[in-house]
């Protein structure tokens, strides 16, 4: 049986997603190792950060590159192809969905939708928020407030 080690995003700028995180989070990374990778652990789960420069610059300064990655790695790395954004859906569940989202919208740390209304085989209230490279994160929760045709 396989368990889940981590989710993790490939990102452009570390540093920026980085800030991002810690804003919506509310939480400094647990660890952040050289600026590669930025981990964010929670309720026994985590959420990281990938930085594929770290190992591009490690790559074109060709020092020790033995030590570090094998051929097979190097081969891998040269011939992946990064789509950013959008290749996956983060959701978190909050107990007041209206108070995180006034929280969320306050940060002004990127584009918020309004609260949405699904009621397939429950009701479900939530809002999204893009990261820095456009990877959607939903929010849903409790929401008092119940609407169904905005």
């Amino acid at each position: 049986m396989l368990h889940l080690g981590s989710t993790y995003l490939i990102v452009k700028d570390i540093e920026k997603s980085m800030e991002f995180y810690e804003k919506l989070l509310q939480m400094k990374p647990t660890a952040n190792n050289l600026n590669r990778w930025v981990q964010f652990d929670f309720d026994g789960k985590c959420i990281a950060l990938y930085n594929k420069d770290f190992d591009k610059k490690m790559i074109e300064a060709a020092d020790n590159l033995e030590q570090h990655y094998n051929g097979t790695y190097l081969r891998y790395y040269n011939e992946r192809k990064i789509n950013y954004g959008n290749n996956m859906v983060l959701n978190f569940w909050i107990e007041d969905l209206k108070e995180e989202y006034e929280r969320i919208k306050a940060l002004n740390i990127g584009i918020v939708s309004e609260i949405m209304y699904i009621n397939i085989s429950s009701p479900y209230h939530f809002f999204v928020i893009e990261d820095p490279d456009g990877n959607t994160i939903e929010i849903t929760g409790g929401y008092q407030n119940e609407f169904r045709n905005n």
